[in-house]
């Protein structure tokens, strides 16, 4: 009767934590005594331990769907973050920039000698030169929130070792601890955490304890010691750095980490790199046309219409220098006060000096990279998903609590219960006959 209640708690035990995360259904084993009254052996039913159903296959499936589903679903977010930063409407961003300042330009080959108009090439231009620096200061904020991403993920990944260390030195104080379906679970919800963040390979020890590579190379968790690791991210790419200072971030291929060093250190700069590409390109443009010409009063230029500092970012610095409306050059030495000028700066709008690209074509191009890089992400994390989902259901089929099975169970252990009582309370009232008939 005793071996039935153990097993009716253990069913109980199993219903409570259905919902649990990372539980995994336990069984009394229930094996049968042998009955032989000649040798004083009555039979019955005896414990033969708790099984756990924890399936390490299924675990581990599970956890390799999660270094997917957490790549996927960092970069998704950053790149969202990203993608607002690419306006390319006619009303407002960088692209518009451009359309009203080639506006201002065409407005000046009806009136090149208008200093209203003038002006307004002047605002047009200062204009294009903020949006520039806005978009610029805007990528590189998001290089920087990637960095601080990184460090606070990193943080996260030493929290949780220090958590796998407490558990491995309750397995290695009680090896009985080994068979507690609570702090099973406990340490596998902690794995799969750090899956999702950083790709991981765990092994086993004998006495219950786990061991974690970092990258399935770098020891991260080893019985009761953690080794630790820093974020490096102030120099021109971002590290993750051992406790000897040696760069793993190549050892590092899935999970969020994963996603963000790629981020930091390859997807941002590239489109830094382009849209430095494309101010430079305008500022050049422009200068060349105005540095051919003179200005309303027959001289030439005595300094560009842009400038910028490359070796900090040409979109960035790019600037408007101090020039008076009268300076600009917007005529031919050989037809001063003309329109020669205006009209070759006007024409820029239609060129194709950026890669074979117009301004306007070039950075619709990259705003478009900047789409398409997000809905490829957006794909795969719908992809990991799905996934991660049907490796949960295989496992949940393998090691999940079904309440139905429970109450069957439960059902077929309370019989057994009731029949050993009805056994032993008839063998009770015929002990009690056989004493009243010795009497």
């Amino acid at each position: 009767m005793r071996v039935f209640e153990r097993a009716i708690g253990v069913v109980q035990g199993n219903v409570t934590n259905a919902s649990t995360p990372g539980y995994a259904k336990q069984r009394q084993l229930l094996t049968a005594m042998r009955f032989d009254l000649d040798n004083g052996l009555p039979g019955g039913v005896a414990s033969g331990g708790t099984i756990d159903s924890r399936s390490a296959f299924a675990d581990r499936l599970v956890r390799q769907r999660l270094d997917g589903y957490g790549a996927a679903s960092e970069r998704t977010t950053q790149l969202t973050r990203l993608e607002i930063l690419f306006d390319i409407s006619d009303n407002s961003g960088l692209n518009a920039a451009l359309g009203r300042f080639f506006q201002a330009a065409s407005s000046l080959t009806i009136t090149p000698n208008d200093i209203s108009a003038r002006n307004v090439l002047l605002d047009r231009a200062r204009e294009l030169a903020r949006s520039f620096n806005g978009l610029a200061d805007g990528l590189a904020s998001a290089k920087y929130e990637s960095g601080k991403a990184l460090e606070q993920q990193l943080d996260r990944v030493e929290t949780i070792a220090s958590e796998v260390v407490s558990i491995n030195r309750q397995f290695r104080e009680d090896f009985t601890a080994q068979n507690d379906p609570g702090l099973q679970s406990r340490l596998n919800n902690l794995l799969e955490e750090l899956s999702e963040i950083v790709d991981i390979t765990v092994l086993r020890a004998e006495d219950g304890s786990a061991t974690i590579y970092l990258g399935g190379q770098s020891l991260l968790v080893i019985g009761d010691r953690q080794y630790d690791y820093s974020a490096q991210t102030g120099g021109a790419t971002a590290q993750i750095l051992d406790s000897e200072g040696n760069d793993i971030s190549p050892m590092i291929t899935s999970g969020r980490i994963a996603a963000l060093l790629g981020l930091r250190n390859t997807t941002i700069p590239d489109f830094q790199a382009k849209l430095d590409r494309l101010a430079e390109s305008v500022a050049t443009e422009v200068n060349g046309v105005l540095a051919a010409g003179v200005d309303l009063d027959g001289n030439a230029p005595a300094q560009d219409l842009f400038s910028f500092d490359s070796a900090f970012g040409s979109a960035r610095t790019l600037r408007v220098n101090n020039l008076a409306a009268s300076e600009l050059a917007l005529a031919d030495a050989a037809a001063p006060r003309g329109n020669g000028g205006a009209l070759r700066l006007a024409d820029l709008a239609k060129s194709q000096p950026v890669d074979g690209y117009s301004f306007s074509q070039y950075y619709g191009g990259l705003a478009a990279e900047v789409g398409r890089a997000l809905s490829m992400s957006q794909e795969d994390l719908h992809t990991q998903e799905n996934l991660l989902a049907q490796s949960r259901q295989f496992r949940d089929e393998i090691q999940g609590v079904d309440l139905n099975e429970e109450a069957l169970t439960l059902l077929q252990y309370q019989r057994s219960y009731e029949a050993a009582a009805k056994l032993i309370q008839t063998l009770d009232e015929m002990t009690q006959t056989v004493i009243q008939m010795v009497r």
